[in-house]
Parts: structure tokens; sequence; C-alpha cells
């Protein structure tokens, strides 16, 4: 590229600078085509603007699996809950090596998987509606108790403190069907259960900070509140910040906040103060520490974060761009083309994002965005930009050179 460069300066910059040296109306020319230069330059970073670095794949265990939860611990090594032939398998791969967990042979039920929680030592936790846990470390099952009490419940979702590795909260099945929240500590402590709204149903628990928790789920709105019908469901998402320090003492839910339409999908921790809560129909960009919020005009279906600071958040089939997060600021980026996929699980292997799912042909295909490609030289809006201000710079200092000329002339 320096060849070329310098073979352009030896050409036609020289024969710019002859004509700036000239009589005024040259100048208005070289003036003119500068101008020219930089409409034209926009056009083609306009034109290449799109997100490069994604790529529509074949399904990476191979079309008859379908992927419907997927668990990367590094670029070699993911965990994959599947649907193929009629059966639910829980897998672990290795470097393309497929080894089968749990599948219709096990003591387990894969289909009733309803909580995976990677723990800080790279180990993964089970819940599956069973009164104890799993813990898949090595590619080997384990027993993970986690009720230490004389209570009967089951558990649908667990969450590790993110500072202190032996808590965890629980979103539990209590008596009479009823949900509750409990906390549990690895030295033997479960506490008591959050006493429920019976219009809430929580989904998922996500760790703040220090003793501060969040959980998002669904509010029925009650029939008795005259703001529906009782053969039609008004269902809204809802958040709410929990307080557990890890005692005995149940949780306690210190802030709850109803939404407007759709459910809540992802919780993703922006920085030390922010979280996502990324929805269907609308998205929240939270700050935990002093409690306000600010709504964010985007729909998604899924979303992670690949780094500190940064964020993903993607809509569903057809749709043209990706909603980026860089610190506190986001943009709407454009897709090289639309969405092909109903998206039905997401991973990052912390070099690439994965979006599985199904297209119109019922196949299972994965979309792959390369994340180290934005903004990289080598995308092609990123080439383009280079070359625009190497030759801006040069044009324009050629003209200052040849004004600063005339004045020492006088």
């Amino acid at each position: 590229m320096l060849d070329i460069l310098t073979l352009v300066q030896g050409g036609v910059f020289s024969m710019w600078r002859n004509m700036l040296k000239q009589e005024s109306e040259h100048q208005w020319i070289a003036i003119a085509g500068f101008f020219v230069f930089i409409i034209i330059g926009a056009v083609f970073i306009k034109g290449t603007s799109h997100l490069p670095g994604v790529d529509l794949i074949e399904n990476e265990l191979g079309e008859e699996y379908r992927i419907m939860d997927s668990t990367y611990t590094d670029e070699d090594n993911s965990f994959m809950l599947t649907y193929t032939a009629g059966e639910y398998q829980y897998l672990a791969v290795n470097s393309g090596e497929i080894d089968v967990l749990i599948d219709s042979n096990s003591n387990i039920d894969a289909s009733t998987i309803s909580g995976i929680e990677l723990i800080d030592n790279g180990s993964l936790v089970i819940a599956n509606g069973e009164s104890n846990a799993y813990l898949i470390k090595d590619s080997i099952l384990f027993n993970f108790d986690i009720n230490f009490g004389s209570d009967d419940f089951s558990l649908t979702e667990i969450e590790q403190s993110s500072d202190n590795s032996d808590r965890f909260l629980l979103i539990t099945k209590e008596n009479e069907n009823l949900q509750g929240i409990r906390g549990f500590n690895t030295s033997g402590i479960t506490s008591s259960s959050t006493p429920n709204d019976e219009n809430v149903r929580w989904d998922s628990i996500f760790h703040l900070s220090e003793g501060k928790w969040l959980a998002t789920g669904i509010y029925n709105t009650p029939v008795t509140s005259g703001d529906q019908s009782p053969a039609a469901p008004d269902m809204k998402p809802v958040w709410a910040s929990i307080l557990w320090d890890g005692g005995y003492t149940a949780p306690m839910i210190d802030y709850i906040d109803i939404g407007q339409y759709g459910e809540y999908h992802s919780t993703i921790k922006l920085n030390h103060n922010h979280v996502i809560i990324a929805g269907t129909h609308e998205t929240i960009l939270l700050n935990h520490k002093s409690g306000s919020s600010e709504d964010i005009d985007y729909s998604s279906v899924a979303g992670l974060s690949d780094k500190c600071n940064s964020a993903w958040l993607f809509n569903g089939k057809d749709s043209t761009s990706v909603l980026r997060f860089e610190g506190l600021s986001w943009d709407v980026e454009e897709l090289p083309h639309k969405i092909p996929l109903n998206i039905e699980a997401s991973g990052f292997d912390g070099n690439t994002i994965y979006l599985h799912g199904i297209d119109d042909n019922g196949n299972s295909k994965t979309l792959t965005f390369d994340t180290s490609a934005v903004g990289s030289i080598e995308s092609g809006s990123g080439f383009i930009n280079l070359v625009f201000i190497i030759v801006s710079l040069t044009m324009f200092s050629i003209m200052v050179v040849n004004v600063l000329d005339k004045f020492r002339k006088k």
C-alpha cells in the first residue's frame, strides 16, 4: 500500500500542486476537485459502513442438532443443550469432540433443564426442577446439594455471587406450587423463602454487587384490576432489585418495576455500576448504584457482553441491525444482510459471538460475529477511512504549503 501511495504522490499530487501554483481559476478548479473527492469518499465510506465479520455457517454439531442453549468456556470448549431425533441431550464439546453428559439413558431428564450457571472455577451448575442441583466438572456429573434446611422445595434457577463464590441466589418452587426466592451458602446455609406475589413469575436472577441482586420475570395483571379479560391475560415484563447478604434471613425485594410489553430475556453487566435489562419490546440501562435508569428504544431477542463496557443486542429474524454498547453510549449498526434465523440460543467464546437458530427451511444454522473485526483495518469501512484520511491530509498539506510559499514570495 505504501508503494501505491508513493506513486500517487509522485503523479497526482505533483499535478495538484502545479495547478495550485497557477492563476486563480486553476486554484478554484483544484479546490472544487478537493470537495468532489470529499463527497465521493463519504459515499464510499457510507457504502461500507455495515458491520464486518458476520458469517452464516453450518451448525458446529451438525444439522441434525437443534441447539437450545449454549455455554462457551473458551474457543475450544462449550456445553450445549440440544434436541435431536425427538430427544433432548446435554453435551460437552471439546475441540470438536462431543461427549454426551445427559440423554434418555440418564437419571436426569435433559428436557427439564431450566437454569445453567457457569461458576467461577469453570464448572457448571444445572437446575432442572429437582430438590438439588447438578455440578458438571471436567465433563463429569455430580450432585450439588442446595438444601441444608428442613423445608421442601425444588430448584428452577441459580445464580452465583460475583464477589463471594460461596453464595448463590435461587428461584424455587415451594409448597402448593408457589414460587420463592432463597439464598444459599455452600458453608451450609439455606435461607428462608421470600414471600412471593402470586401474580409474578420470576424467570432469572443476576448478581449486581455485594448483597444486591436483580430478578426479571413476568407480571400477570390481576383480573380484579379491570385491565384485562380472564380469557386473555395481560402479561407484562417485571424486574426487581433484591437484597441478600448470605444469612438465614429470606432475601428481600427492595424495589420492583413493571414494564409495558413483552418480556426481559437478558441482564448484561456493562460495568461496575450499570447493567442492561434487554427485552423483546424495551431495553433499560440501569445504574444499580444510584437507582436511576434510562429507557432505550430498541427491542431484541438475544443479548450478551463481549468485554467490559461492551454489549450487543440482537433483534429477531429478518432484522437488519444490531445495537452495540461502548461504555454508556450506543449505536444501531447495519448488518450486511438480514438475520436469516429464528434465534434460539446465543454464546460468546472470547472472540466470536454465536447465534444459533432455525432458517426458513427448518435447518439448524449458526450466525457468527467476529468481534475483533469491528473497527479493524481489515474491514471495508476501516480501509477506506484510512485511505480517505491519508489522501485528504496530503492534499490539504499541499494547499497549505503553496499558500505559505506565496506569502514568503510577497
